[in-house]
């Protein structure tokens, strides 16, 4: 079987789907872009050259890259592609679908409310978007979500015929793992991973829980860029906070490589998901995460098999709920995490919840509960 994979955004969300589809015996060829082929060479290492790479260059527009990726496909004889990140030129790729006749195609849809409502406005990009989005929405037969939280939800939006498949935006490889875990020994550290946006994330919990919480032996890494304009003020909020305080530490790069990226989480005791719940992303159209979108944060969660703190109000996969810390208010949060400190037991048994959670998600465990999307790739 020939497989394409595209990509050019969520590179951390596509190497599961690229690991999913290599049985060894599947032809991949994957489409990207210099960036995410940069952080795939970290992702993979020497099994980079499994792959066949088409990656778009400098100087190449993205609707070149696209009418190319269409031509590959046809000269290949890809038999099954997977689209996994498409936020431009919807009516372009609809188009590539539509001609795609000998070719299965599967989209993921990372906002889904962006393709099922709109909010009226003078701008002509705006319809056009809204336009090409109607048009993918019909001429795709068959849908990912990266949450199985998503998958009820979108399917009620469709038509009968069509299909939602839930490939994760993570699998648990536990060979991956270090080979030590932490232990709580005079420090606790905790994780924001992503990137640094107002739109996704309440960074004021996080600088607040640093202000009541002077008291504990915390220290908070802000693992992701800043993303301009939506996490402006925050940047400066917690450069005013390190000013003085040594226990929160960010990052200026526009990117923070795989390297580190994987260093910092598996040093750290605790993810911290302060996701928002409602949000609007493109459009003036409302998301709500654990629904109609989903954090990425689950997905760091689960590949580095960790135990979380996560808003109360938050729809998580319920195979993820018992290692998972849940908050109202800030001071909750503080009690949870004294009452770790002060009984050291408790975090090893919390991290060995969240190492057995994170078994649901193995290669072979996704691929038995997709039968309909691995039981004829052979």
């Amino acid at each position: 079987m020939t497989v394409g994979i595209f990509e050019t955004e969520h590179f951390e969300g596509s190497y599961p789907v690229i690991r999913l589809f290599d049985n060894g015996e599947n032809q991949l060829t994957i489409f990207t872009n210099k960036e995410s082929y940069r952080q795939f060479q970290w992702l993979f290492g020497n099994d980079i050259n499994r792959y066949t790479w088409v990656v778009q260059e400098e100087k190449e527009s993205k609707y070149r890259f696209v009418l190319r990726m269409y031509k590959e496909v046809k000269r290949r004889k890809i038999d099954l592609l997977y689209l996994n990140t498409i936020s431009h030129n919807f009516i372009v790729y609809a188009g590539m679908i539509s001609l795609l006749r000998n070719t299965r195609v599967v989209v993921t849809l990372h906002a889904v409310n962006n393709y099922f409502r709109f909010k009226p406005a003078f701008s002509l990009r705006r319809w056009v978007r809204h336009i090409g989005k109607r048009a993918l929405i019909k001429v795709t037969k068959e849908f990912n979500v990266v949450s199985d939280t998503m998958v009820a939800y979108l399917t009620a939006l469709l038509p009968a015929h069509k299909k939602v498949h839930n490939l994760p935006g993570a699998v648990f490889e536990r060979a991956a793992l270090p080979p030590t875990t932490p232990v709580i020994n005079g420090q606790l550290q905790l994780v924001v991973p992503g990137s640094i946006d107002a739109r996704r994330r309440d960074y004021t919990v996080v600088l607040d829980l640093l202000e009541q919480g002077r008291h504990l032996p915390l220290r908070i890494v802000l693992l992701g860029p800043f993303v301009h304009p939506h996490g402006d003020a925050i940047r400066e909020k917690c450069m005013r906070y390190a000013a003085d305080n040594s226990n929160l530490v960010f990052y200026d790069n526009q990117v923070v490589d795989q390297p580190e990226f994987d260093r910092v989480m598996d040093e750290a005791h605790i993810v911290f998901t302060p996701s928002v719940i409602d949000t609007i992303m493109v459009d003036e159209v409302m998301e709500t995460y654990g629904k109609s979108i989903c954090s990425g944060n689950i997905f760091d969660i689960i590949k580095h098999a960790k135990p979380f703190i996560t808003p109360q109000a938050l729809t998580i996969p319920a195979n993820l709920a018992s290692s998972a810390i849940p908050y109202n208010k800030v001071s909750g949060i503080i009690q949870a995490l004294e009452l770790l400190l002060q009984e050291p037991a408790r975090y090893a048994t919390l991290l060995q919840e969240a190492q057995r959670n994170s078994e649901a998600y193995t290669i072979a465990q996704v691929r038995a509960r997709n039968p309909m999307l691995f039981a004829l790739l052979s």
